[in-house]
């Protein structure tokens, strides 16, 4: 890794990357070529596919995918090293990263994102295609990026961390936020929105397989090595000093001039041990990769707390980030964590599947009728998070969250059933038909029935998006048939940095108000109030017991509003005359449930639907 003049300028590394011929004289065997749909260019990535030689037929290999630097296409990696890396018993692909080389859609796609979110999707499809041959070993699969490319590699990674899961990540020289890239791109470092998705230290922390920089003496761009020193701290786990989650960083190798210690924390800006200016880097790198093939496995998908087993902790993870994005949970990188991630926990279950989740619990239907005991007259299977409500025929609603074994596009989507005799039965669920969503929002939840004055149907429901760091808020549909719901334009209701999910309404002298728990301090909610049922704005909050959530339903009564809650002995109930101070009821409802949906009937009793225990009420 010879480099005779020291701490040339970027851009002209970048020529020199791509004015590398592309050698194929050395090749023992033909590379194979394969083009990669990226769904976010709208254009085929052009791949090439290497194997051993004497490749045995019918095995399975390791991978490696090859990250370009600068603005570089897969020539900057010759065929000779390509093959050479191929014959230590692996699949070594490289690629034209979106824009670049041949994947230009023929020459009408030729943006350059500078490793950004479109480009790291381009190499997340390529990941998706390598994990999916039927010559690679799944667990062994590998990122090695040049200089530059740790940009599109990293964020790569940590967006999409599962599918597949990257056993190791190498990357040499790589640059690791603005103050290294900003003559590379021509953007000022004060233009956060470009360069947020694009630092590498934003998302290095985030990546949990084994993590090696790779530095000389004198780098190739760099006046010092702070970019390699931030990188590795940003990576090494927080057990051991830095900020990432990674058990397996170093830089350089294990043994030899420039080894350094696994999850060493650096300070100042150079590096003690660094390789020697006259190591051959290609040799040098292959060696590196055996070292990380022999590394044991990372845990499987789904083995989100790493104890080396698929469980009930890792479910109750899933159950956690529910309706969420979370990078650990999303076991699919859908940027939505719902039923396909629970199947995918259920798939990979290590002690024999099963558990506690919402589709393993019940909506039961009690009926209270005055003088009398409870009675439960109905139940909604594979069901929770219920509201019903009475249409001016005296028909009955309910609405709930449906998690059915099929159709599988009814999973984890809100579902209505009716009533024409007060309860007693009801018709089969129906998944809601839904018009207005975009492509960024993920689908509504936990719904809540309101019936307004002209007879339609007012759904409230939490709302998402399906981007990274997304809040959850409070929106509406319209309905006129209880079957078709149009969305309504807006939030309606948000609370700024809080997720904002589950609420209760209903109207009080011609005001609508809206409760909504607050998901960090028990006994506490949101409260709203509206004079169109559109347009809330935030009231003081309410405050109760701690044991006591604001989680349930709220009607009329004759004198005001009367809400039922969730607490761990029952169902409570509170009264107000004015929506703002509540007076607890004294008498629980001894029914085993949770988030209570609640109508009153014409013969005084009221009818209750409750998210009941798992297995059944």
């Amino acid at each position: 890794m010879s480099k005779s003049i020291p701490n040339f300028r970027f851009v002209a590394f970048v020529t020199l990357l791509l004015s590398m011929p592309y050698s194929t004289a050395l090749a023992q065997s033909p590379p194979i070529v394969n083009w990669v749909f990226n769904p976010t260019s709208g254009i085929q990535i052009y791949t090439l596919t290497y194997r051993p030689t004497n490749a045995t037929p019918g095995a399975r290999y390791p991978a490696i995918v090859f990250v370009p630097g600068g603005v570089g296409t897969n020539t900057a990696f010759s065929a000779a090293n390509m093959q050479a890396q191929a014959d230590q018993g692996f699949i070594a692909v490289s690629f034209d990263p979106d824009g670049r080389g041949l994947s230009t859609g023929g020459g009408t796609f030729t943006y350059e994102d500078f490793g950004g979110p479109l480009q790291q999707d381009g190499l997340h499809q390529v990941l998706k295609y390598v994990s999916t041959r039927a010559d690679v070993l799944g667990e062994n699969i590998f990122v090695q990026s040049r200089s530059f490319g740790v940009t599109l590699s990293a964020g790569a990674l940590a967006r999409y961390p599962h599918t597949p899961q990257v056993k190791a990540f190498v990357e040499w020289e790589g640059p690791a936020d603005r103050t290294d890239m900003t003559s590379m791109t021509g953007h000022p470092q004060t233009d956060d929105a470009f360069w947020l998705p694009r630092e590498p230290t934003n998302f290095i922390g985030s990546f949990k397989g084994d993590f090696i920089s790779i530095q000389s003496i004198i780098d190739h761009v760099q006046p010092d090595h702070l970019h390699t020193i931030k990188l590795n701290n940003g990576a090494v786990n927080q057990a051991s000093g830095g900020s990432g989650l990674s058990r397996f960083v170093r830089v350089n190798g294990a043994t030899g001039a420039g080894s350094n210690l696994v999850n060493q924390i650096y300070s100042g800006t150079f590096l003690a041990s660094t390789l020697p200016e006259t190591t051959a880097l290609e040799p040098y790198l292959r060696g590196i990769m055996q070292e990380m093939v022999a590394r044991p496995v990372r845990p499987r998908v789904g083995d989100l707390n790493g104890n080396g087993s698929v469980d009930g902790a890792d479910l109750s993870m899933i159950l956690s980030a529910w309706g969420t994005y979370n990078w650990d949970a999303d076991l699919n990188d859908d940027q939505q964590v719902d039923g396909a991630d629970l199947a995918l926990i259920l798939a990979a279950w290590t002690s024999g599947g099963g558990g506690t989740g919402p589709w393993n619990n019940n909506i039961d239907v009690y009926l209270f009728a005055p003088g009398a005991n409870p009675l439960r007259v109905h139940t909604f299977p594979r069901a929770g998070v219920s509201t019903v409500a009475s249409l001016a025929s005296g028909e009955l609603i309910a609405a709930f969250q449906w998690f059915p074994e099929t159709p599988l596009e009814s999973f984890d989507r809100i579902a209505l059933s009716r009533s024409t005799d007060n309860g007693m039965t009801w018709t089969a669920p129906t998944t809601i038909v839904l018009t207005g969503l975009v492509s960024d929002d993920r689908a509504p939840f936990d719904p809540t029935l309101a019936i307004l004055d002209d007879g339609r149907i007012r759904l409230y429901f939490t709302m998402n998006k399906l981007a990274t760091g997304a809040i959850p808020r409070i929106g509406s549909a319209i309905s006129i048939d209880g079957v078709h719901f149009d969305l309504e334009p807006g939030d309606r209701f948000a609370v700024s940095g809080q997720m904002v999910i589950d609420c209760a309404v209903s109207r009080l002298n011609g005001v609508w108000q809206l409760i909504s728990p607050n998901q960090t301090v028990n006994g506490t909610a949101f409260r709203a109030t509206s004079s169109d049922g559109l347009n809330f704005v935030r009231q003081a909050d309410l405050v109760g017991a701690s044991t006591n959530r604001w989680l349930g339903a709220m009607i009329q009564i004759p004198k005001g509003l009367r809400f039922y809650g969730t607490s761990n002995t029952g169902i409570w109930s509170a009264r107000s005359t004015n929506g703002s101070i509540w007076n607890i009821d004294s008498v629980t409802y001894p029914i085993p449930g949770a988030d209570p949906g609640v109508v009153s009937l014409p013969n005084g009793s009221i009818l209750m639907t409750v998210t009941g225990p798992p297995g059944g009420g």
